[in-house]
């Protein structure tokens, strides 16, 4: 192809057209060279391209040009090049600017842009200058990181449901619309699934009722386990006792009246009394036992009591070093006295019975007194102590003289502690009352005599019980007369005391629209009654005595024949045995065995519940 010339594009032939057809002046010019005619003069030239070489520099610049994007590249797209875009310089935005064939469209601007090409267009005013000038992007900080992600991160969960919710509405439609062309096609083959599909699901349907009741079936064993083995844990285990040999007393209880023969002592001072003989102890006619201190003379009396605590105090220290041999002697003695009270301090205790509690201190300090004075005999081989004691006799000397002394005019038992009926309730009272003055009396006077420090002129201050003898008058209610005969001996019992009084004699016995009124005469115990006026007492009326069992080892006992079956361990098995039941009580039992047999006997081990065990049953030793 000669240079220069347009190419052919094989629609129309080279050359010059016929000189034959006319000319036409609006018709299109020839392509190829331009005609020199004056009538093409004013028709519009298409410029022609550069035919300079390209510039290394223009190269570049093409090479670094960016690739079209967003919508600036829209612009260059050749079906756009009759509604170019370009930039409204005072409003900063794009405007439609359609070529004309005026001035502007031989803008050098608009010429010498490319026919074909993806430049982008780079707009130039004051919209360019504002966005350089325009601060960079600040960094956001990891919290709005995270909130950013989180809000991107939900949107994206939501769409994602949205779509698949939607792709579920789609299948769910075209199932509907879709039939079962297989059925329909094959309708045998069908009716063969429905069965298979049916039996699977009958079969499904058994295999979850048989797993759902295997499960119940085995949760039922496992309850049923665990249920006897706490019935066999928690179940109550044989109980063991020992035969032993004792006793069972049968008893009927009263309140008494206690009367003694008594002779009352006053003073012919007023003051406050300082005693000197010890509570409940038996005096000789003429013995020193009290002086009444006047006023002026307390610090004297306080000094004395002091010297006397001391005393006290150092002679339980020697013992405690293992001086003073008789010493342990006595308080033995007063251990053994004290301790059935303080066993019965704490049965009323938890028993939440405090009635008695006056009663057992009393008895208490008179022990605790008697224990003192039995000390004072002893010689401890000590200084301090017998210096002690020479500032006692000091102290009482300077006290003699100037206090009024009370001195013994018989010889018996002194007591301390008055309630004005020494000389009304006595024995002569006792033999001759009848039942209503007794029960009056009773009722009347305080259980506890108690006594008083201060004393006031020519009023009772002691009392001596002038012989060894103390008298019970009480009302037995559902007794008879054969039991309480004239002369006949009982055993009567003090629970609040603790103490068991043997030998008491029955002096009187009459009967009453109450009972019977009976009245009883002792002389033991008589120094522990001393600040007692009544005293609830339990009079034994018969006592069987043999080998005892508590009465719950008894199995089907018989009460009107009076056998029963005990059951012992014998080399670890219940051997059972019946035995004869010879008296019984609320606790204990006595029993026997039958006539040619040995068991039970003493020790034997019996089972106290027998209900935990059969005959042959192995149990524990």
């Amino acid at each position: 192809m000669a240079k220069g010339r347009r190419p052919d594009n094989g629609k129309r032939p080279q050359g010059k057209r016929p000189s034959g057809r006319p000319q036409n002046p609006n018709a299109r010019p020839q392509q190829g060279r331009p005609s020199a005619s004056p009538s093409s003069a004013n028709i519009k030239k298409r410029p022609a391209p550069s035919k300079q070489a390209p510039s290394s520099d223009n190269i570049r610049q093409k090479a670094k040009r960016p690739a079209p994007s967003g919508p600036r590249s829209e612009i260059n797209k050749p079906s756009d090049l009759r509604s170019r875009k370009t930039y409204d310089v005072e409003n900063g935005t794009r405007v439609n600017v359609r070529p004309s064939s005026g001035v502007n469209s031989q803008d050098p601007r608009i010429a010498g842009r490319p026919l074909f090409g993806d430049e982008q267009i780079v707009p130039t005013g004051p919209v360019v200058e504002k966005e350089k000038m325009k601060a960079p992007p600040k960094k956001l900080s990891w919290w709005q990181i995270f909130l950013v992600r989180k809000k991107n991160k939900a949107e994206q969960k939501s769409k994602q449901k949205e779509e698949e919710a939607a792709l579920r509405r789609e299948a769910e439609k075209a199932e509907e619309k879709v039939p079962d062309v297989f059925d329909e096609m094959r309708p045998d083959v069908g009716e063969e699934r429905r069965k298979h599909m049916a039996k699977t699901r009958k079969r499904e349907t058994l295999r979850v009722a048989f797993n759902a009741f295997l499960s119940l079936l085995i949760l039922t064993g496992l309850m049923i386990i665990a249920v006897l083995y706490v019935v066999d844990y928690v179940a109550a285990k044989p109980a063991y006792a020992f035969a032993a040999e004792g006793s069972i007393e049968h008893t009927i209880g009263a309140t008494a009246l206690v009367a003694r023969n008594e002779t009352v002592m006053t003073s012919t001072h007023t003051g406050e009394l300082m005693t000197q003989a010890t509570e409940g102890s038996r005096v000789a006619k003429g013995q020193l036992l009290a002086m009444v201190i006047p006023e002026g003379m307390e610090s004297t009396l306080e000094d004395l009591q002091n010297v006397e605590q001391q005393i006290v105090d150092i002679e339980r220290q020697l013992m405690m070093q293992g001086k003073g041999v008789a010493a342990k002697a006595v308080f033995s003695e007063a251990n053994e006295e004290i301790s059935p009270i303080i066993t019965m301090i704490r049965q009323d205790a938890i028993l939440n019975k405090l009635n008695n509690m006056t009663s057992y201190s009393s008895s208490i300090r008179v022990l605790m007194e008697k224990r003192d004075s039995n000390l004072k005999d002893i010689d401890f081989e000590d200084e301090q102590l017998t210096s002690l004691r020479g500032s006692e006799s000091a102290l009482k000397s300077q006290l003699e003289s100037r206090a009024n002394s009370i001195f013994a005019d018989a010889p018996g038992i002194v007591s301390f502690k008055l309630d004005g009926l020494e000389n009304e309730v006595n024995y002569d009272l006792l033999m001759s009352m009848v039942d209503s003055r007794c029960d009056e009396l009773i009722n009347q006077s305080n259980s506890i005599i108690t006594g008083d420090l201060d004393v006031k002129q020519n009023e009772p201050v002691l009392r001596i019980v002038q012989n060894d003898v103390q008298y019970f008058g009480c009302i037995l209610k559902g007794a008879s007369m054969e039991e309480f005969q004239l002369g006949s001996s009982h055993v009567i019992r003090i629970p609040a005391e603790g103490i068991s009084i043997s030998d008491c004699k029955v002096i009187r016995c009459t009967i009453t629209s109450d009972g019977l009124l009976v009245v009883f005469e002792t002389t033991n115990s008589v120094e522990r009654l001393l600040d007692r006026r009544t005293v609830n007492i339990q009079i034994v009326q018969t006592k069987t005595t043999g080998i005892r069992v508590p009465v719950s080892s008894l199995a089907n006992a018989d009460y009107d024949r009076m056998i029963a079956t005990i059951f012992v361990n014998e080399s670890g098995y219940a051997r059972g045995y019946t035995v004869q039941i010879k008296d019984y009580d609320r606790e204990y039992a006595i029993i026997a065995p039958l006539e040619k047999e040995n068991i039970p006997s003493i020790s034997t081990i019996v089972i106290t519940n027998p209900q935990t065990v059969k005959e042959g049953d192995k149990v524990e030793k």
